[in-house]
């Protein structure tokens, strides 16, 4: 056989198994069209054709509250997940660590475990009363007495913050693992001979490395924190006073009302906030792959 004719059986070869490949997926894909794209299609033509809802939304009285604490919400569980888990997976990298293994799979519990006995768990140990937590800080002398952390206005959203950030911090931790562990070990070998301390190597080899890995754990967890519903919901419902209320809270208030027109519209609002989102990781993407090429 001439190489002219074995090059145009390898084509035909791997067009065949393109086809075969499209032809297996196109089920699931189908499958995902309809449950994705028919009900954003729905709530947008909803929402359309009710724009008063819109104005409804913009001018109720606890609007601007709710999107500061939507705001407040998303960075504070956003870089308190991404600093944690960078350091949880910096430290399962050190070669001083023991049982590397079981340290791993202690810090996958919180996001292995359901989102509703996590938020139950912490409403007990966030108690004022009998919470686990107000008794360690007091028995360490940190407070004198104890904090109402799910009652206080001025903390309440902080706290739950802090359990958002314990429940999605280990999905963040396996990600940058997973991206250390394609980092040639001679880019750390150069570095040592050369003379570099250990912040020069993680802000030199080490972060731009995983600088893609970054950006999908940040717009994976902006996406998390902007349709968080349960932590909210199970450990304060929203108050006191719409003191924790963000746009999900808001949502499935406007459900149980039965205003189909004001769900439609803050379905929208969230669409156009994690669409903005998007095309920032779009656009740093695309600069990534511009520099690599």
């Amino acid at each position: 056989m001439s190489t002219a004719e074995t090059i145009s059986r390898t084509g035909r070869l791997n067009m065949s198994a393109t086809r075969r490949g499209i032809g297996l997926m196109l089920p699931a894909a189908g499958l995902m069209a309809v449950l994705t794209v028919v009900p954003v299609i729905a709530v947008l033509e909803r929402a359309l054709t009710s724009t008063e809802a819109f104005g409804q939304l913009f001018d109720a009285p606890n609007f601007g509250r709710t999107m500061l604490n939507t705001l407040v919400w998303t960075l504070v569980s956003v870089a308190g997940a991404l600093l944690i888990g960078y350091a949880a997976a910096l430290l399962l990298r050190s070669p001083f660590l023991r049982l590397r293994g079981a340290w791993r799979g202690l810090f996958m519990i919180p996001w292995i475990i359901p989102g509703v006995v996590g938020a139950t768990v912490w409403s007990w140990s966030l108690s004022s009363d009998y919470g686990l937590v107000n008794h360690w800080l007091m028995q360490a002398g940190v407070i004198q007495q104890p904090i109402a952390w799910l009652s206080n206005p001025d903390v309440v959203l902080y706290a739950v913050a802090l359990i958002q950030i314990w429940t999605t911090a280990p999905f963040v931790m396996l990600m940058v693992s997973a991206a250390l562990t394609g980092i040639p070990a001679e880019r750390y070998e150069a570095a040592k001979l050369d003379g570099a301390s250990g912040r020069q190597i993680l802000a030199y080899i080490v972060l731009p490395a995983i600088r893609s890995t970054t950006w999908i754990a940040v717009l994976t967890l902006v996406t998390w924190a902007l349709n968080s519903f349960t932590i909210i919901w199970v450990t304060t419902s929203g108050g006191p006073a719409g003191a924790s209320t963000i746009l999900p809270i808001l949502l499935y208030e406007a459900f149980q009302r039965g205003d189909q027109s004001m769900v439609s519209a803050i379905a929208v609002l969230q669409l156009a906030i994690c669409a903005v989102f998007v095309a920032i990781y779009a656009r740093a993407m695309r600069s990534d792959l511009e520099e690599l090429s």
